[in-house]
């Protein structure tokens, strides 16, 4: 009788088990792997101009280049600005799954062409991924940083980066078709005191080309703008 109560017991956990199992709902995710910059022809080098719509402030620069390393596949991103005065420098690693920065510096450059070079503490690398949910999951990234000739203050970022869907963008006349983000950002400073900057800002990737698009409202009035306007092939030299 024990043997049998056993048994009963076994075929019960199993069907319930096996019933729970099929009522978990299927998350439907979309590849969007394509919309990321064309990594498989960035092994030569590739210049990304980017103008602002305010005709006053200089355009800038994102210079992007692969590069193979055993089994693994890196993208080297060198930003620059109107001077061509390099003011980021981060490295992506390629997963099936998506992009992870796994390094990054920032350059801060004084009125006198002084550079003070923070490199970041990454505590979630996630930058982009190449599938996502249908109803808009939430990648983080989040890192720590100070500036050594400023140790005292320490910055922290978190940026919440969440796909929207479907859009088009207009790059050199031609229509491309073209997805959004919507990327919430907080930016702590604790010197004097926590200070805390809260930014939402919208992101357009197009097929081909990546980041082509990007509005950041820092207030009622005043937003930074810009978009991709050209590419160039070809590698630079301070790399």
């Amino acid at each position: 009788m024990a043997v049998a109560r056993q048994v009963c017991w076994m075929i019960l956990f199993v069907l319930l088990g096996v019933g729970c199992h099929q009522a978990q709902p299927q998350v439907e995710e979309i590849d969007i792997k394509s919309y990321y910059f064309p990594i498989h022809k960035l092994d030569g080098g590739m210049m990304f101009v980017y103008k602002y719509k305010d005709a006053r402030m200089p355009e800038f620069y994102r210079h992007l280049k692969t590069k193979k390393q055993q089994d693994s596949l890196y993208l080297k991103v060198i930003e620059l600005n109107g001077d061509f005065l390099v003011e980021q420098k981060f490295t992506e690693q390629i997963y099936p799954s998506g992009t992870r920065i796994i390094n990054y510096q920032i350059m801060d450059i004084d009125s006198l062409g002084q550079i003070d070079t923070a490199t970041l503490e990454i505590q979630n690398g996630d930058s982009y991924p190449f599938y996502v949910e249908k109803d808009g999951g939430v990648y983080i990234f989040q890192t720590k940083w100070i500036f050594s000739k400023n140790p005292e203050s320490k910055y922290e970022l978190i940026r919440n980066r969440r796909y929207v869907g479907d859009t088009t963008f207009v790059f050199k006349g031609k229509e491309v078709p073209a997805i959004m983000f919507s990327v919430k950002e907080l930016i702590v400073n604790d010197l004097n005191g926590r200070q805390e900057l809260e930014f939402n800002k919208t992101e357009i990737y197009a097929k081909g080309l990546g980041l082509v698009y990007s509005k950041n409202p820092l207030n009622d009035s005043l937003s930074l703008e810009y978009q991709l306007a050209d590419t160039l092939a070809g590698s630079l030299l301070l790399e």
